[in-house]
């Protein structure tokens, strides 16, 4: 009975061994499986010689050492505890217990073949019990296996050298007839049939779970509308999704088929440098496609995978296309609408100087040119070009009309902040009440009236400049206010809880003398030091008389354009009388002047409208109609009759329309009706 278990069990271990053999070669990389495959053989034929009874001892010691030998080796490789120098020793073990007994030594020293098999027995029982105290993961299925081989080498082991030595027995050794080392190949090829069940399982287990995200996986490459596209290292297509076929608008089969088939030629050798001959891992390139709905540009990314199997060889190149011609066309629409805007602006700006130009024409071309060559007058444009660029406050002083405003623009249009705001408050045209509304500005609800916030000139001229025209009439309960916003560079709104940071550049002018109103209590000293930083004291016209001829004729020219006239000429007698002039009212007095002798000049030669008012304190003394007469003091009512009586027989008295008696007395003409009616002019007239 027991040689025919043993025939049964060489039958099972033959078998595995030629599987086992057979997987080492197909799987070169699985040198466990050529190796169990070797020791399964060398017990299939072990149990074999037994169950035949062949009586040749030394063969059957052979494939005996041989399964003591490759045990080892296999348990090591399984476990992944391979320490070689101990398994060439147990090797070596092995291959001197067969020299001894081929070459039968065993009478003469019989010593040494216990003590090699005996060396192989504790050293293959050291190594198993160390290789699985080091095992890793101690909670993997095949740790347990293991663990019951080495129990079952361990024990058996020393019971067979407590045999030997002192013929001690387990009780089933009197009942067996063959050694129960006899068992232990079975024992190993049945632990090596759990691990092979296991990892069928495993296996099973792990091909439904890729099966499982395969399909997942293709269901999302098809209804992706992202394009996906494999290449083979050639460039050939291993696979598509249906948003690639969509693309180029094919039915058919792609595989093996080259992508560049299907790229523009002026894509196809960058696709080629970059892709298919490029050592790049990943990159990005861009292609465009004409479709029957239109061209569409495809932006690519690509990944090169270089995992190659030594069989088959795997494809290596993935590309992954997003459609971005809506986002191309968005941006196109975009950068034009951007342009336009560009361009829209720009012609605004034209048409804004083109409007300013054609205002400076139309009007009062005198308030925006500085006109001068006398030397005082181009010191002071020197002074101008001095402090232009200094953030410091500038007090202008002069004479009413000598021009300060024209001044403080100039100094702001030489300045850095020539292209942020200029604002300009005359002080005096202000009442005193609403005077610091206007600067400062009000939140909603802060007096009866504020129904919505109101920036003031401060935060209106912020990064710019600010100009206080008549700076000596500010009150002087607002003087400590304005000069705290001046100092600190903020400022508070009415009514508000917070400051409000500024950048104000400011310029003051005055026709006072400030130090007089600061000795009389009038102006506080602080503010004026204060404003007073860089004064520059503005010329009257009869300290530039020199000056006079050019402002002559550019105002002439103003106003021919103005009123349609065509004045070109003044005579020397009448210059002479207006270089010789005082002007009390400087510049704005002869722009005045001037101004009424080309609306009532009919010819080309200027002519005054009426001779120029007398001074007091002069020598010359005209029969100026504008002269008061001390002996006969005219009332108000008849110097306004004798006025309009004068000015309609200028105009022969031509009420309304160009060049009327409305227009120069800057009246409209039924309120001038009205006027003559009330003054008894239309009673003359009927």
């Amino acid at each position: 009975m027991t040689y025919y278990l043993f025939v049964f069990f060489a039958g099972i271990a033959l078998s595995i061994g030629l599987i086992e053999i057979w997987l080492g070669f197909a799987r070169k990389k699985f040198k466990t499986d050529f190796l169990f495959g070797i020791f399964a053989l060398s017990a299939g034929i072990y149990y074999l010689c037994l169950g035949v009874q062949l009586p040749n001892f030394k063969l059957l010691s052979f494939f005996a050492v041989s399964m003591f030998a490759l045990f080892p080796w296999y348990y090591a490789m399984e476990l992944g505890f391979v320490k070689k120098s101990v398994l060439w020793l147990i090797t070596g073990l092995c291959a001197g217990y067969f020299i001894v007994v081929l070459l039968d030594l065993s009478g003469l020293v019989v010593n040494f073949v216990y003590v090699f098999s005996y060396s192989v027995y504790v050293l293959t029982t050291l190594y198993c019990l160390v290789g699985l105290a080091n095992i890793r993961n101690r909670s993997s299925f095949a740790f347990y296996p293991f663990l019951i081989v080495s129990l079952y080498y361990t024990i058996f082991i020393m019971e067979e050298m407590a045999f030997n030595y002192y013929g001690m027995q387990l009780p089933w050794r009197r009942g067996l007839n063959f050694n129960y080392l006899d068992l232990f190949p079975m024992i190993i090829i049945l632990n090596k049939f759990v691990l092979i069940i296991r990892d069928q399982w495993n296996k099973g287990a792990l091909e439904r779970t890729l099966s499982y995200y395969r399909e997942n996986l293709n269901l999302v490459l098809h209804r992706a509308d992202k394009l996906m596209v494999v290449l083979d290292p050639k460039g050939e297509i291993t696979y598509a999704n249906p948003a690639f076929y969509e693309l180029i608008e094919q039915n058919k089969e792609l595989k093996n088929t080259p992508l560049l088939s299907f790229l523009p030629k002026q894509d196809q050798n960058q696709f080629i440098d970059k892709v298919i001959n490029g050592q790049e891992e990943k990159g990005d390139l861009m292609t465009v496609h004409a479709t029957a709905e239109g061209t569409r540009t495809i932006a690519w990314s690509f990944i090169r995978l270089d995992d190659q199997d030594e069989a088959n060889q795997l494809p290596n190149i993935y590309l992954f296309g997003s459609d971005i011609t809506k986002v191309l066309q968005t941006e196109s629409q975009l950068q034009q609408a951007y342009n336009d805007l560009k361009l829209l602006k720009n012609k605004l700006e034209a048409e804004n100087i083109q409007l300013r130009s054609a205002t400076d024409a139309q009007t009062d071309l005198s308030e925006r040119k500085l006109l001068g060559q006398s030397p005082i007058f181009r010191y002071v444009l020197n002074r101008v070009e001095d402090v232009a660029s200094l953030d410091i406050p500038v007090l202008l002083e002069g004479e009413t009309g000598v021009g300060k405003e024209l001044f403080a623009n100039a100094i702001h249009e030489n300045s850095h902040r020539r292209h942020k705001p200029f604002i300009k408050i005359n002080c005096a045209a202000i009442p005193g009440e609403l005077l610091e509304s206007e600067l400062f500005g009000y939140e909603k609800g802060a007096f009866t009236g504020a129904e919505k916030t109101k920036l003031g000139v401060f935060e209106l001229a912020d990064s710019g400049t600010l100009f206080l025209d008549e700076i000596g009439e500010l009150p002087l309960p607002l003087q400590p206010k304005l000069l705290r916003a001046i100092q600190e560079n903020e400022i508070k709104r009415l009514g508000a809880e917070k400051n409000v940071q500024i950048d104000v550049r400011l310029i003051a002018a005055t026709n006072r003398n400030l130090l007089d109103e600061v000795e009389q209590g009038r102006f506080r000293s602080d503010f004026y030091y204060r404003i007073n930083v860089f004064p520059i004291t503005v010329p009257s016209l009869r300290q530039r008389k020199e000056d006079i001829p050019l402002l002559v004729e550019f105002f002439v020219d103003a106003f021919n354009k103005k009123y349609s006239k065509d004045v070109r000429q003044v005579s020397e007698s009448l210059m002479d009388e207006l270089k010789n002039y005082s002007w009390p009212g400087n510049v704005r007095q002869l722009r005045n002047v001037i101004e009424r002798a080309v609306i009532t000049s009919s010819e080309t030669l200027l002519k005054l409208a009426a001779a120029l008012p007398k001074v007091k304190g002069t020598e010359s003394i005209s029969t100026n109609e504008y002269a008061i007469d001390t002996q006969n003091v005219k009332t108000l009512e008849e110097f306004e009759r004798d006025h309009i009586t004068r000015v309609l027989n200028q105009c022969k008295w031509k009420i309304s329309g160009k060049a009327s008696a409305s227009e120069i007395l800057d009246l409209p003409p039924s309120t001038l009706r009205s006027k003559m009616k009330k003054l008894g002019i239309l009673t003359r007239i009927n």
